[in-house]
């Protein structure tokens, strides 16, 4: 079993001022590249870029409860899910949307879902395609924001996969200008605490794989292809 998470970056546009903004080449490519190139049983993860983080802004989502807005976030991420899973299917792949909203709850600070289900539906030929959403914390009483990251390295820890992919829009983790070929937890800290330019987005990635204790690549998309065969791409990050 593969688990792939593909970023929001790959698959919609991400700039300053764009809302609900898909790549249709890019999720064609992707679709295509996962139907000629697959072999194994498959977990899809995906980030939602325009479709998510911009509504998160507007109704203040991480600052407040706000059920309205949880609605429109909610459904504009699950528009992007069912248009990827359109391509996939379009390409003779099965999938098989997983909304979080519904299909995943916070508990004690832990992420909680049916993971037995999950892999049953890969072990069928089907592909679970799961999205970054918001979750109800159901200790809290409140919804938070679910981010494609941490539902990929959480179903690794569980489902034990045979490797697990992040599609990037960059090469991998770069420091310096050039992509670190294996990164570990010691090595991280040594870059942050030396102030090194992994910033922002990568280096939360990071650290979320860290932090599950997982093993995962990071990588261009356009190199999807070769992590489906089991090719050495991007950056190791061992948890």
């Amino acid at each position: 079993m593969l688990i792939v998470k593909i970023g929001g970056a790959v698959i919609t546009d991400k700039s300053v001022g764009a809302v609900n903004q898909a790549k249709f080449d890019e999720l064609e490519r992707v679709a295509k590249t996962l139907a000629e190139n697959l072999e194994d049983e498959l977990i899809l993860v995906h980030g939602v870029g325009s479709f998510g983080h911009p509504h998160v802004l507007k109704y203040e989502l991480n600052e407040k409860k706000n059920v309205d807005g949880v609605v429109a976030t909610h459904l504009s991420c699950v528009s992007l899910n069912v248009m990827f899973c359109g391509y996939l299917h379009k390409f003779g792949l099965r999938p098989v949307p997983l909304h979080p909203l519904t299909a995943f709850r916070m508990e004690g600070g832990r992420l909680r879902f049916d993971s037995e289900l999950i892999g049953s539906l890969a072990e069928e030929g089907l592909i679970p395609v799961i999205h970054g959403d918001m979750v109800y914390d159901v200790a809290e009483r409140t919804f938070k924001v679910l981010s494609g990251d941490k539902i990929a390295v959480e179903l690794a820890k569980v489902l034990k996969p045979k490797a697990l992919g992040f599609a990037t829009d960059v090469e991998g983790v770069i420091v310096g200008g050039k992509v670190v070929r294996e990164l570990s937890r010691e090595e991280f800290d040594a870059l942050e605490g030396g102030k090194a330019d992994v910033t922002g987005g990568m280096a939360g990635k990071v650290r979320c794989i860290l932090d599950a204790g997982v093993e995962a690549r990071i990588f261009h998309a356009k190199d999807l292809d070769r992590f489906l065969k089991g090719e050495e791409v991007g950056t190791l990050v061992r948890g």
